[in-house]
């Protein structure tokens, strides 16, 4: 692990190499290794370096898929599932949790591969039919209407 010694980056690892650890998810969590996993940005270790990295890459993703919209304004058409997931990206997210859940499945180590594109599928077309005929999702508009409504509470005026 680049910049961190030896010794720490061994305490952090309980199983596999040292450099595993910065790079793959070989590693385990040892639950002995104290704040030396920390320095560990091994795919969903939920350390500091993997959650800062994540959410750089997420910036950089987003910011390509802004500007390329931005610059070639043709391909919105092509864009517009995404953007419609994205517009109720909330009501998509709990909907494949309550299906996991409907499903019965526990363990996503045994997840059939079939199930991911199934998944992504189902949301962007009922997402895309949905935003057809309303701006947000379900659970947007519930959040939405709830916020509107702590606004008029907080500052003692009407909505608008």
């Amino acid at each position: 692990m680049p910049g961190v010694p030896a010794a720490l980056a061994a305490d952090a690892t309980w199983d596999g190499p040292v450099m595993a650890s910065w790079w793959s998810d070989v590693a385990g969590v040892s639950e002995t290794s104290g704040t030396a996993w920390l320095w560990v940005a091994a795919p969903h270790s939920e350390t500091t370096l993997s959650v800062i990295a994540n959410t750089g890459i997420a910036l950089l993703v987003l910011t390509a898929c802004v500007t390329a919209l931005d610059r070639l304004p043709r391909l919105t058409p092509w864009a517009r599932p995404v953007i419609a997931v994205g517009s109720m990206s909330l009501t998509a997210y709990v909907l494949h949790i309550v299906l996991i859940r409907a499903l019965g499945i526990k363990d996503l180590d045994g997840l059939p591969l079939f199930l991911l594109p199934a998944f992504i599928t189902a949301a962007v077309l009922l997402a895309t039919a949905w935003s057809r005929f309303f701006r947000r999702g379900p659970l947007e508009h519930l959040l939405h209407g709830a916020t509107r409504l702590a606004d008029t509470v907080a500052r003692g005026r009407p909505g608008t």
